[in-house]
């Protein structure tokens, strides 16, 4: 049975998300700030999710707070669960992993709409199925719908993944056309989108980025002192070859240690939650940066907020694949106020986000890396830019003034 009533003289949104506490993943954040800050404006915010079980990294540090409303339903884990001798077919992955997830949210959700009346729908990406279950609400309901894109299907800009993207492509055509605002983190984003559906208005398509919270930092120890006494580079998340490929860093970092401004005495490139695969360990060990790079296991979020707070310069690695996208990190990096070197694609969104902050540095070679990385080294950056405008709650106000403009009082 469904517990009681909400507050009665607040408007509720009913919010369809799959990574919310106790997951570890970069992707809680969006979800969670916006329910909690969303319940401090006015709203009564209800999400749908998945059991806590279903999980395979979790962080228990993470809390949810009271004001917000969760419902759990069971789902598998195709990768997981549906695997024989941990292998399995790609089949069993469409749209994604947790597509079983809908059959039991979908008549959970029509008990909530039912119970509660709620005034919005709202669901995020990037798992596919949140939007389908989001989508069978609002048919069932009629209640206007807020999908919350992020970045671009990856079919959008990955060609691996093309011929196995029918079931997502026709649940996102059933997403913009069926709801009456799409949000995407970027401008680039949706514009995107905007050229892939011209017949849709303009005005469906809304930015609303990603953002730093507050409280979260204000939560950290007092005093945060710095564990090393080298100068520490950090890369806060995961990396791979397509798109967070490190290897034009390592090419940098050799051509500092031959100028004699680096060492194993002096620097550490860490990467937090990064895989060394066989192919990095063979460039480290080629270019004979033993000492120098240390992949590390994966933390809990609060940690990895101190470890960047102790960091000298914190590192983005985002490569032209993901010109469209920003990573969430980088707001949690900007709030820091350490200097920002980002790798990225020429034209990007992250190098375009870069430009707009004090102390974000970016470029696309390795020799122009070595150029900006000598300069931080050397350097006293100050960190001058007025950044609140990128805290969640400045992006949760841009959220509210959306849903308010969706149903006037």
């Amino acid at each position: 049975m469904l517990d009681n009533p909400l507050n009665s003289e607040k408007k509720t949104i009913l919010m369809i998300a799959l990574d919310f506490p106790p997951c570890q993943s970069a992707g809680v954040q969006r979800t969670l700030k916006f329910a909690e800050y969303l319940a401090k404006m006015g709203w009564n915010p209800i999400v749908l999710t998945v059991s806590e079980g279903v999980h395979r990294n979790i962080d228990s540090q993470q809390s949810i707070p009271k004001c917000i409303k969760v419902y759990r339903c069971h789902s598998y884990d195709a990768a997981v669960d549906f695997a024989y001798k941990g292998k399995y077919f790609a089949w069993s992955k469409i749209p994604d992993r947790w597509w079983t997830w809908a059959i039991k949210a979908i008549p959970l959700g029509k008990s909530l709409i039912d119970k509660y009346r709620p005034s919005a729908l709202w669901s995020t990406y990037p798992i596919s199925t949140a939007h389908y279950i989001s989508y069978k609400l609002n048919q069932y309901s009629g209640i206007p719908w807020i999908a919350d894109y992020r970045d671009p299907l990856q079919c959008r800009y990955d060609e691996k993944v093309r011929r196995y993207s029918t079931v997502a492509k026709w649940i996102e055509k059933k997403t913009i056309e069926n709801s009456i605002k799409t949000v995407f983190t970027t401008e680039k984003a949706a514009q995107m989108y905007q050229k892939l559906y011209p017949d849709e208005l303009l005005s469906k398509f809304v930015v609303i980025e990603n953002g730093y919270d507050e409280a979260n930092f204000k939560n950290l120890p007092i005093n945060i002192e710095k564990q090393s006494s080298k100068f520490v580079l950090l890369h806060s998340g995961s990396i791979y070859s397509e798109g967070r490929d490190p290897i034009k860093i390592f090419i940098a970092l050799r051509e500092l240690i031959h100028l004699g401004i680096i060492s194993s005495e002096n620097f550490e490139l860490i990467f937090r939650g990064g895989a060394c695969t066989e192919q990095h360990r063979k460039m480290i060990d080629q270019l004979e940066l033993d000492g120098i790079v240390t992949f590390a296991p994966s933390i809990s979020y609060q940690e990895s907020l101190v470890e960047m707070m102790q960091a000298d310069c914190l590192l983005i690695i985002q490569g032209k694949l993901f010109n469209n996208q920003i990573p969430g990190k980088a707001y949690e990096y900007i709030r820091t106020a350490k200097p920002i070197l980002a790798l990225t694609g020429e034209g990007g969104a992250t190098g375009e986000l870069m430009e707009r902050v004090g102390s974000g540095y970016s470029c696309s070679t390795s020799v122009a890396l070595n150029k900006i990385l000598k300069k931080i080294i050397n350097g006293s950056d100050s960190f001058d830019s007025d950044i609140r405008h990128y805290s969640r709650y400045s992006k949760t106000e841009d959220l509210k003034k959306l849903l308010d403009e969706l149903n006037p009082t």
